[in-house]
């Protein structure tokens, strides 16, 4: 019995020696800790010098206006198909309005474009390569053909928003005007050199969509963007029938013969943004003003 009681008193004992740490290690760490009141710590100046804060700035509805210049690649979509080179035309102009607005005030990548833009539409056709001689164009007799014309896109786009970058995807119609034409070849009639024939077609239409990327330093973006317009409006009228004798009788006759412009615009952008992209806007401060006021309905 003796025995039992020392065999009892040292596993106690023991037991006493394994739980003192894990108790006194417990006060410790109770003991370290304040009171909530107090766990307000200063910090000194030279620290607080060395601290780098982070913020994660949300992109707000915003607008902004831009000028584009660059280039125009013209080319047609014929039928009969003819093989053509690729035009490059200079002074692409064009004025865009651009308004980023969330959808159901939560998804933050879309936004709407409108302008003006000033652009050129045209063909040149390739020379045989057995015979040197360049295809001309039905009665017209034009190996090159080009067309001033002012448009009105209207776009949808996608966007992607990092704080100094942005990706973005345009895609949408446009209307326009052809304001003036220039026909050469060597068998192109005087009169018609720089005049519509009657049966041109002056109105045009068709889709227009691009991608682009813009380097963003508040309030001004820098854009570069390439775009694809192919037009829905053929720019002569088919199976056109004139009085006999006219010198038009048999121009354009032909239903089935179409010309309808597939062109490529490539361009650099300045915009400047008219409200903020970060940041208290003008309504969210006239809002605050007007919770301070007159309270919240919560």
């Amino acid at each position: 019995m003796p025995q039992n009681c020392e065999r009892t008193e040292k596993v106690r004992f023991k037991n006493i020696i394994l739980l003192f740490p894990a108790l006194l290690l417990s006060f410790r760490t109770t003991a370290s800790v304040p009171p909530s009141d107090s766990l307000v710590t200063e910090f000194d100046n030279e620290y607080l010098d060395t601290v780098v804060l982070k913020t994660d700035k949300s992109i707000n509805n915003y607008s902004m206006i831009g000028v584009n210049y660059g280039v125009t690649l013209t080319s047609m979509t014929f039928n009969p198909s003819h093989q053509q080179l690729l035009t490059l035309h200079p002074n692409c102009i064009s004025l865009m309005y651009v308004h980023h607005e969330k959808m159901f005030d939560y998804i933050p990548y879309f936004a709407f474009k409108v302008g003006v833009e000033f652009s050129k539409e045209g063909y040149e056709f390739k020379p045989d390569v057995d015979t040197g001689e360049t295809f001309e164009f039905y009665l017209e007799k034009s190996r090159k053909m080009e067309m001033d014309v002012i448009g009105v896109p209207m776009m949808a786009q996608l966007h992607y928003d990092a704080r100094n970058f942005k990706a973005f995807a345009d895609l949408g119609v446009y209307g326009g005007y052809r304001l003036n034409v220039r026909r050469y070849g060597p068998n192109v009639e005087k009169e018609y050199e720089t005049s519509f024939y009657p049966t041109d077609i002056r109105w045009d239409y068709g889709l227009e969509g691009g991608v682009g990327f813009g380097i963003v330093f508040a309030p001004f973006e820098f854009h570069i963007s390439g775009h694809l317009r192919y037009g829905w409006a053929n720019t002569f009228q088919p199976d056109t029938t004139y009085p006999a004798g006219s010198k038009y009788e048999n121009l354009n006759r032909f239903y089935y013969r179409y010309a309808t412009p597939f062109d490529i615009m490539i361009s650099a952008g300045l915009y400047v943004h008219l409200t903020k992209r970060h940041g208290r806007t003008t309504a969210d401060l006239k809002r605050e003003a007007k919770e301070i006021v007159y309270g919240t309905d919560e």
